[in-house]
């Protein structure tokens, strides 16, 4: 009863399975052959050996799930007893297949986000993909906290008192030495004031 209701399906899943990995394979190594020509640096392989890792991680997910299944179920119909290893190992693994898939999945995603932020830790990138928000994030969080942030307006006003400053410095410079000694006195003031208001904006 085992080898018609489980083996047999088991075995036949398995066997369309890698017949539709390879000719998705085959169906994206016949397109990117068609692109050659059309391909200035050269032809390229890319699109054909994410799609055979992907293809075998998914082979593989299937496979290492369900062989424990096949080889209990095997061992069953010949000794015609139930073989205690082998069926805790089934136990404990084939209902982990939901587990490989899902990683499966998310792999180009996680391979996609590391290309894109490389600094960034693997925790911090799988916690992006899964869009979990935990204590990976703190630490660039509180990092960035402690950069001042300079608004244009801001800039632009610190722009102008230092254009104003250099013209009162000018003028000292060109006037008599009293005035030259007050106008001065004032500049210095002027910067003194422009750096307390830089600080405090800080």
């Amino acid at each position: 009863m085992l080898l018609v209701a489980g083996l047999i399906p088991t075995l036949v899943a398995f066997f369309i399975l890698t017949v539709a990995v390879v000719l998705l394979i085959h169906a994206v190594l016949v397109q990117e052959r068609r692109m050659d020509q059309y391909q200035r640096a050269g032809r390229s392989r890319k699109m054909t050996m994410e799609s055979f890792y992907q293809g075998m991680f998914y082979i593989g997910a299937f496979a290492i799930s369900w062989i424990p299944f096949v080889v209990f179920g095997f061992k069953e119909y010949i000794f015609a007893s139930v073989h205690k290893p082998s069926y805790y190992v089934m136990l404990a693994v084939t209902p982990l297949h939901g587990v490989m898939n899902a990683g499966v999945y998310f792999r180009p995603r996680l391979k996609a986000e590391r290309e894109r932020n490389p600094t960034d830790s693997t925790c911090k990138s799988l916690m992006q993909v899964l869009h979990i928000k935990c204590c990976c994030n703190r630490k660039s969080k509180e990092g960035a906290g402690d950069t001042p942030v300079i608004t244009t307006d801001q800039q632009t006003e610190d722009d102008a008192e230092k254009g104003n400053e250099k013209k009162i410095q000018t003028n000292a410079l060109a006037g008599d030495p009293k005035t030259a000694t007050i106008n001065l006195e004032a500049a210095q003031n002027a910067e003194i004031g422009s750096e307390k208001k830089v600080i405090t904006s800080s």
